[in-house]
């Protein structure tokens, strides 16, 4: 039977649409052959989380992000697929945070106690939680405020110093008072103007620990494929090094029979008469050889050639 061109490229448009669907899903680290379930949560920032970062429930990955959108009212709005093969109680919270300092940002899940599982498309509480340097980002103003403060307080302290001094050592003090009050709100100054400077430090520092976070959330496999092949060769060694003990424990086993004069090979090491008196029997039969073939007549003038023969 022939087959028509419009059924040839209905098929493999057919084929196509399949081949998208299983790669997509694949990508997008969703079970092939069995439904995930889709869950969203909301956070008000997502700093370092991006599609396929992944989300763990008590260390154990469960699924991965599917998607990232902002919101209308500025909010980030979180898809997540999960393959956790028990139902996700509706009390639960998803917590957006850094595992390490280099590690890429994760969403780690908090398991509910509610009887009432979320179903599909449903949604569950979010809470972004700071890392350490946006921590110290947020306090780099607080820590420039406390400086200064602390500056015009001392500069007042030294104010009603000088008002207690006779007028000579005033005057001496007064100066140096000034001198010091002058530094002191140089120091303030170049404080003040450098908060922001400090602030665009630590936002900068937060950005790199961003991207190494990135970078090593894409080099995971590899990690992992190198830690596998790592733990066969240990195990290897292991065998080989139970294989040796072994050997070794049956050599020490013949080399304590020798030393206990068991067998033929521990006679002849412990007992030095054995040795002697094959040493002689060797040294008269190498006498007696020589002698057969220098003058066998000798030995065989008593004997009848005929019986022999």
């Amino acid at each position: 039977m022939k087959i028509s061109s419009e059924a040839k490229v209905g098929v493999t448009v057919l084929l196509a649409a399949l081949a998208a669907v299983v790669g997509f899903r694949f990508m997008s680290d969703v079970p092939i052959l069995r439904q995930s379930l889709e869950v969203h949560t909301t956070f008000q920032r997502v700093d370092g989380l991006g599609t396929g970062s992944q989300v763990f429930v008590r260390g154990v990955k469960v699924g991965s992000v599917s998607g990232v959108t902002l919101a209308d009212n500025g909010n980030v709005e979180i898809t997540m697929h999960l393959d956790m093969r028990r139902p996700l109680p509706k009390n639960s919270v998803a917590y957006l945070t850094s595992l390490g300092l280099i590690e890429g940002k994760s969403i780690v899940l908090e398991l509910g106690d509610s009887p009432e599982a979320v179903e599909y498309g449903g949604t569950i509480e979010g809470v972004y939680v700071e890392s350490m340097m946006e921590t110290l980002g947020d306090k780099g103003s607080e820590i420039g405020n406390d400086v200064s403060s602390t500056l015009n307080e001392f500069n007042q302290f030294l104010g009603q110093l000088n008002s207690t001094l006779d007028d000579s050592a005033s005057r001496s003090l007064n100066q140096a008072l000034l001198n010091t009050s002058s530094a002191t709100e140089q120091i303030s100054s170049l404080l003040e103007e450098k908060q922001g400077d400090l602030r665009r430090t630590i936002e900068a520092g937060n950005s790199l620990v961003a991207q190494l976070d990135t970078l090593a959330a894409d080099n995971r496999p590899r990690v992992d494929s190198l830690m596998v092949h790592l733990e066969s060769n240990i195990k290897e060694l292991e065998q080989i090094r139970i294989e040796l003990e072994e050997a070794s424990a049956g050599l020490n086993q013949i080399i304590e029979k020798i030393n206990n004069g068991d067998g033929t090979l521990g006679k002849l090491v412990n007992d030095p008469e054995l040795y002697e008196n094959l040493d002689e029997v060797t040294k008269e039969l190498d006498l007696l050889l020589k002698g057969i073939n220098e003058d066998p007549g000798r030995y065989l003038k008593h004997m009848n050639i005929i019986e022999v023969f």
